[in-house]
């Protein structure tokens, strides 16, 4: 967990990538597992190595974002899915 003055954690780096790239219409287009690892990866330091594609599923299911999800040549591809708003937001709200 981030402290007060402490440097950001490399999920909390990882998740503001996503979002960006999001935003910046990144994902108009299938993208591959390896394509967005290698973007999320310009964000974060060197020392933490570079994020694995094989975790990038799991970073997107974090984030709730509208993503179409396909299977082509055994490989998970995703896009943005234009007629849908996601399935909410990544806060938790109290209950």
């Amino acid at each position: 967990m981030r402290t007060k003055f402490g440097p950001k954690t490399r999920k909390e780096l990882a998740n503001e990538a996503i979002m960006r790239l999001f935003n910046e219409g990144y994902f108009e287009e299938w993208r591959i597992a390896r394509e967005i690892s290698e973007e999320i990866s310009k964000n974060i330091p060197k020392y933490w190595g570079k994020f694995r594609p094989e975790a990038v599923r799991f970073a997107l299911l974090r984030n709730k974002l509208p993503l179409e999800t396909r299977s082509k040549d055994q490989r998970l591809q995703w896009r943005a899915n234009e007629g849908n708003e996601g399935v909410g937001s990544n806060t938790d709200d109290p209950k």
